[in-house]
């Protein structure tokens, strides 16, 4: 008798932890949003500029600057995503109102 109770008390932390982790934040839910948009976003960039550089009438300085843009985009998105996938509430409304900003 004693096993048992045991026995379900161990399944019944396992289902617990596995309920509780199934769970993501309104926030954590919203970062996946935002971070589709970035990709999409970081896509058309690269995009521009492999046109640009085949084409060659751009300046240096505005290939640069795309260039530039899209590193720091994939920055931030590499952070959103760690940000996602820990489900840290915190960060997640952070990133979420440095993009309302924009």
């Amino acid at each position: 008798m004693k096993i048992w109770k045991l026995i379900l008390g161990f399944f019944g932390l396992l289902g617990g932890l596995f309920a509780a982790s199934a769970v993501k934040s309104k926030e954590v839910k919203e970062l996946k949003k935002v971070i589709k948009e970035n990709k999409k976003e970081e896509k058309k960039v690269e995009k521009q500029i492999k046109e640009l550089e085949e084409v060659k009438t751009a300046s240096k300085k505005e290939v640069g600057n795309l260039k530039r843009k899209l590193t720091n985009s994939k920055k931030k998105t590499q952070k959103m995503e760690e940000a996602y996938e820990k489900d840290e509430v915190e960060s997640a409304e952070d990133f979420l109102r440095q993009f309302a900003k924009k």
